[in-house]
């Protein structure tokens, strides 16, 4: 077999090679925006590139419709690596997140590396992951046990700096309703404003923070709050995105919150229904040895980069449900940038 060094030039030779290709795909999946669990173009686009180098891909895994699982074997025993795809966007400003770059140079690792199987032992794959915007389908792939004979998982993702790592932290979500009693504006006493328990509620989180250690962060929305400034509002209902930078503290802070919630509706007089419409996003559990590989990997490439220990300290609290990955299989998430550091995920411009 080539030694080490001549196979990474083989490698990068081939990626060069389907470069043309690898920017019409991403270019096409950026094109037509899906979002997620309804990925239905992007999972097969990138299943059909896959299975026309001889990968076999089993789709629909983990009852997730664009989910997929793409396998070749080098016929030598040996480590199983899973490149992890990603391919859904966001509403209303589609990839701003650069799905459709994790997608395809997920795909396109796995290609190159097919290419020089002769010269490679164990087996190479690809998992298809969707809706990492919403759900997480790689936790219900995880609970479907499409990771148990893993060894080492690795994804990439676009962002506005380069670095071997970059940290993320939990996040759980919230969605609480509050349920009043309707009346005429101008006779307020005689109902249950639920729009003042969400206002309420939103706004003494503020002050609930105080409490809270400061790597607690929040994000929410008011997505019903009444039909007319002319009636009291009978139904309101907030979402809650807070994050934390472990697990353990994210429980904590939680608690906090639904007791908060609770103890506001009964001030008010109103009715709560608190539910959680997603699983809880891990932080992710830095792998030394796979992070140094990558940092080696790209100063051998001549790309400038950010140490990881520099990434650590970086203030963006970005959360994935990738993070459940490296709770159960080593695994490695990089960062590349694809611009200047002004830009910013999660926008239109990104």
């Amino acid at each position: 077999m080539a030694g080490l060094e001549d196979l990474k030039d083989s490698i990068v030779k081939e990626v060069t090679s389907l470069r043309g290709r690898i920017v019409e795909v991403s270019e096409t999946i950026h094109s037509n925006p899906e979002l997620g669990l309804k990925e239905y173009r992007a999972s097969e686009l990138l299943c059909s590139e896959l299975e026309q180098y001889g990968f076999e891909v089993e789709r629909g895994i983990a009852d997730m419709p664009t989910a997929f699982r793409a396998t070749l074997a080098t016929g030598r025993a040996g480590p199983r690596l899973a490149f992890l795809a990603e391919y859904d966007a966001l509403p209303q400003i589609g990839h701003g997140c650069g799905h459709n770059i994790v997608g395809t140079s997920a795909v396109f690792s796995a290609i190159a590396l097919g290419r020089v199987a002769d010269s490679l032992v164990g087996t190479i794959m690809v998992l298809g992951t969707p809706d990492e915007e919403g759900s997480g389908g790689k936790i219900q792939m995880i609970k479907a046990g499409c990771f148990e004979d893993i060894d080492v998982a690795i994804m990439s993702h676009p962002m506005n700096y380069t670095s071997p790592w970059q940290p993320s932290v939990g996040v759980d979500c919230l969605t609480i309703e509050f349920t009043g009693k309707a009346a005429h504006y101008s006779t307020p006493h005689r109902g249950v404003n639920a729009l003042d328990g969400a206002v309420l509620m939103l706004a003494g989180l503020n002050f609930l923070r105080h409490g809270f250690r400061n790597d607690v962060i929040y994000g929410y929305t008011i997505d019903q709050g009444g039909v007319s400034p002319g009636i009291v509002p009978e139904k309101a209902v907030a979402r809650l995105w807070i994050k934390s930078t472990d697990l353990r503290n994210l429980v904590h802070v939680m608690g906090r919150v639904r007791a908060y919630a609770e103890g506001v509706a009964e001030s008010i007089g109103a009715k709560i229904r608190i539910e959680q419409p997603y699983s809880v996003f891990e932080e992710s559990i830095p792998n030394l040895t796979l992070i140094r590989a990558v940092s080696q990997n790209l100063t051998r490439l001549g790309i400038p980069f950010r140490s990881p220990e520099e990434s650590s300290r970086s203030l963006a609290y970005v959360s994935t449900d990738y993070g459940n990955i490296s709770h159960v299989v080593p695994s490695v998430s990089a960062v590349i940038a694809i611009g200047t550091q002004e830009l910013t995920v999660h926008t239109e411009k990104f």
